[in-house]
């Protein structure tokens, strides 16, 4: 889940706090991102604006 609203480079898409997203896994050879699904676009998000969603 999101922790931040966040502007998507070279897209449209506003991918607003709260929005969960999908098929995470660490970006090779950085520690600090991760590559996951957002209303079907493959993004790369920071670590430190995601965070686990409660159950």
């Amino acid at each position: 889940m999101l922790t931040k609203s966040l502007d998507v480079k070279g897209s449209t898409l506003n991918a607003k706090m709260g929005t969960v997203v999908k098929n995470i896994r660490l970006v090779p050879d950085n520690t600090e991102q991760i590559e996951g699904k957002i209303e079907g676009q493959v993004i790369v998000i920071l670590t430190r604006y995601v965070r686990k969603q409660n159950a």
